[in-house]
C-alpha cells in the first residue's frame, strides 16, 4: 500500500487577523458591567395593580354579599390589598425592607378592622356611629399609607445612587471616598 501525499492548502493569516479584530471589538464596544438601576415605572404600576386589584376583588365581594358576613370578608380583602401594594411595588425594585415598613401601617389597619368585626360582625351595615367612624378611619389610614408606599417605590432610582464609595489615590493619601445625598 502506497501512501499518497495529502494535498494541503496554503495557510493564510486572515483567520488570525479576524480573531484579533473580533477580540478588540469585544473589548472596546462591550457595555460597562454596572448594576441595573431600578425601574420606577414598573414598581409604581405593580403596586397600583395590586392596590386596584384588591380594591376591586373586595368591592365585588361587598357588592354581592346582600348584607351577610361576606361584607366583612370583602372589606378585609380590600384592606389586605392595601397592605400588599407597597410590598409588591418595593419588591420590584429590590427594596424589601422598605416595602415591609410601608406595608406595616395598612396591615395594622387591616388588623384593627378585623378586631372591630370580631366585636360586632355587623359593623359595616348596622354598626353604631362610633363603630362606623373607627371603621372608616382605619380604612382611610390604610388607603392613604398604602398609596404613599406605592408612590415611594417610584423614587427608588434616586435612592439607588444616593451613596457612592470610590477608591481615592493621591500623592500622599490612599483610601476610600464617600459621596452622596442625605
Amino acid at each position: 500500500m502506497s501512501h499518497l501525499p495529502v494535498p494541503t492548502r496554503p495557510r493564510r493569516n486572515g483567520g488570525r487577523a479576524a480573531q484579533v479584530l473580533a477580540a478588540a471589538l469585544a473589548v472596546f464596544f462591550t457595555p460597562n458591567a454596572r448594576a441595573e438601576t431600578p425601574d420606577p415605572a414598573a414598581a409604581f404600576f405593580t403596586g397600583a395593580l395590586v392596590f386596584v386589584g384588591g380594591f376591586t376583588a373586595g368591592g365585588l365581594l361587598l357588592a354581592t354579599s346582600g348584607g351577610s358576613t361576606q361584607d366583612n370578608l370583602g372589606w378585609l380583602v380590600m384592606e389586605g390589598g392595601f397592605a400588599l401594594a407597597p410590598l409588591a411595588s418595593h419588591a420590584v425594585v429590590g427594596e424589601w425592607t422598605r416595602g415591609i415598613a410601608f406595608a406595616a401601617v395598612p396591615a395594622a389597619m387591616t388588623g384593627g378592622s378585623a378586631v372591630l368585626f370580631n366585636v360586632d360582625p355587623g359593623t359595616i351595615v348596622h354598626g353604631s356611629l362610633p363603630e362606623q367612624r373607627v371603621l372608616w378611619g382605619l380604612f382611610g389610614a390604610g388607603l392613604f399609607s398604602s398609596a404613599v408606599g406605592v408612590v415611594d417605590a417610584a423614587f427608588a432610582r434616586d435612592r439607588a445612587n444616593s451613596l457612592i464609595v470610590a477608591p481615592s489615590v493621591g500623592a500622599e493619601h490612599l483610601g476610600l471616598q464617600l459621596a452622596g445625598t442625605l
